[in-house]
Formats: structure tokens, C-alpha cells, sequence
């Protein structure tokens, strides 16, 4: 039987008011996801896998010559290429007639289909915004951050090729610093800078963008420029501080560094980074179908891609700080 709700005059004659503003709770900061996801993505229509030509050594001939000195004409092979694997994400969505019956009413404070359909592109944002940060421990998700940035001693391989004897494909990876510090900062922007390429953001989780806040307080005598202000992460809702003209961002999914209290501090070259689409896999929604022995329909979200970076050597890590 029906839990009936009115049992008296306010009750049976006034219905609750369910307010139509639905607020996220458990879904955390996915900075780095967006911004990469909205600057640095690219489409191809697919191919069996994806590969990148590298510039691996310099030329050996070519210099002075006089009259009719014999030129060295040999050629040189200076190129290699790194490959990737497509990776798929899915999210599904699945309603039984019974819920979509019963949420048919003039009176409900939001159309389920639209909120549900809303709430698996939340949950495929998440998903690919942690796949972004893995470590390769599982072989369907993405080639992420902790994998492409390291000197071999979390991923010995990156592209399909084995770090020791591509050491082009290695990044600063620092293990010793304990604390934080302007100079440290300095040092590792500094060991990451190659010419004219540099890491263009620093991404940690909230304890470390406090403590590098805090380096600067004492000091300051000055207010800051809005100007150092992130303005497409800015449009989007987060916040960000900055060290020497880069962006230093929150994201909650950043890995532990030291332990659970304190995440590693990456500094990323963003330039060479390219979230690679295949075809129309990119939130692609698959419309509803219906099973052949339930009264029910089931859709799907999907993506397929993966996350790469033409040049590791420029962006770099700390693991070990916690002060």
C-alpha cells in the first residue's frame, strides 16, 4: 500500500516544495581536465592507434668547407616516432518505465532524462579527469600525467618506447626536496626550461597553493595584479595563484607525494600535451535502447582518445615536500 501523506489539513492540502536547483556534492575540483580538455584537444577521424615523430639527435655532417673540398652528403636518421594507444570511457543511463511514469508530472522539479543525461557527462569528466592523472596500473585508461611525467621510476616505458635508452623521453623528477621554498621553485622551473620551452602551469592539491601562498605573505607589499589571474580557468569558476608569469592551480585528483596530507607538485609544459579525439568519440551519447525482457531503456555516454605529450623533458615534478 501507498505511504499516504496527508493526515491533516496542511498536510493533504500543501504539497513540499523540492526547490529545482540540484547542487554537486561529491564531485571535486577538475581543473586540469578542463583546461586541457578546452585548449589542447585534438580530433582525428581514427587509425589503428596514435603515433608522434620525435627529433631525437642532431645532424652529424654539415659545416666549413673551402674550393673544392669533398662534402660529407651521408644521411642522417634523426627521427623517431612515439605511439599511443585509443583508450574508451563509457557512462550509462538507464531508466525503467516505472521511474519514468511515476516523474511524468507537471510537479516534478526537473526532468530526469535532462538531469540524468547532465549528470553522466559530470561523471565522465570525472572519470577521464582521474584517468588524466594514472599511473598506468590499469592498461584501459589513459596514458596520464604520472606516467609521462617521470624519469623511469614509475613508468620505465612512455610512447612505446623504454625511458633508458630514450632519455629525451625524461622529466625532472625530484625526490630529495622536503621544503618548500621560492629558491626550489626557481630551481625546478629552471631544470625544466629547454630554449624557448617551459612549464606553462603548476598544479598541486590545496595544501601545497596554501603553503606556497603563504611563502609570499610576508613579503608582499604590494596588491596583486589581476592580470595574474588565469583568465579561462577564471571563466570557469577556478582560482589560481602564480610564480614567475605561471598559473599554480588546484586539482584535487593531483597523486600523493610524500604521503595521504601532502600531493606531489607538478610543473607542466602544456604545449606539447594534446588530449587526441578519434571520430565523434568525444561525449558521444548513444540514443536509448530497449532491452528485449525488461520494461526499461538504457543509453550511453562515450569517449575515446587518450592524453600524450610530444616532449616530457619539459615539465618536471616534486615528490617529496611537506613543509
Amino acid at each position: 500500500m501507498p505511504s499516504i501523506i496527508g493526515t491533516d489539513a496542511v498536510s493533504a492540502l500543501s504539497r513540499h516544495l523540492v526547490m529545482p536547483v540540484i547542487t554537486d556534492q561529491v564531485y571535486g575540483s577538475n581543473a586540469l581536465w578542463y583546461r586541457w580538455n578546452s585548449g589542447n584537444k585534438r580530433q582525428y577521424q581514427g587509425g589503428q592507434h596514435i603515433e608522434a615523430p620525435f627529433i631525437v639527435d642532431t645532424w652529424a655532417n654539415g659545416g666549413t668547407y673551402t674550393g673544392y673540398d669533398v662534402l660529407d652528403t651521408a644521411p642522417n636518421e634523426t627521427e623517431k616516432n612515439g605511439g599511443w594507444d585509443w583508450k574508451q570511457h563509457y557512462v550509462p543511463v538507464s531508466f525503467d518505465a516505472r521511474t519514468l511514469i511515476r516523474m511524468n508530472t507537471p510537479l516534478a522539479a526537473a526532468n530526469i532524462i535532462q538531469l540524468r543525461w547532465e549528470q553522466a557527462r559530470m561523471a565522465m569528466a570525472n572519470n577521464l579527469g582521474t584517468g588524466l592523472w594514472s599511473a598506468g596500473t590499469d592498461a584501459n585508461d589513459l596514458d596520464g600525467i604520472r606516467t609521462m611525467i617521470d624519469d623511469g621510476g614509475v613508468a620505465a616505458s612512455y610512447a612505446g618506447l623504454t625511458r633508458a635508452s630514450n632519455t629525451y623521453l625524461n622529466s625532472v623528477d625530484d625526490s630529495a626536496t622536503a621544503t618548500l621554498s621560492i629558491s626550489t621553485l626557481m630551481t625546478m622551473r629552471s631544470n625544466c626550461n629547454k630554449g624557448a620551452h617551459f612549464p606553462s602551469i603548476i598544479v598541486s592539491r590545496k595544501e601545497h597553493y596554501n603553503r606556497f601562498l603563504a611563502l609570499g605573505t610576508a613579503q608582499q607589499r604590494y596588491p596583486i595584479d589581476t592580470s595574474a589571474r588565469d583568465e579561462a580557468l577564471f571563466s570557469a569558476g577556478f582560482t589560481n595563484a602564480c610564480f614567475e608569469g605561471v598559473p599554480w592551480i588546484v586539482d584535487d585528483k593531483c597523486p600523493d607525494g610524500p604521503n595521504a596530507s601532502n600531493s606531489s607538485i607538478f610543473f607542466i609544459d602544456e604545449e606539447p600535451i594534446d588530449i587526441v579525439i578519434a571520430g565523434d568519440r568525444d561525449f558521444y551519447m548513444r540514443d536509448f535502447m530497449v532491452p528485449h525482457d525488461q520494461d526499461a531503456m538504457v543509453g550511453f555516454l562515450f569517449w575515446m582518445g587518450n592524453v600524450i605529450n610530444r616532449r616530457p623533458q619539459t615539465s618536471g615534478v616534486f615528490r617529496n615536500i611537506s613543509a
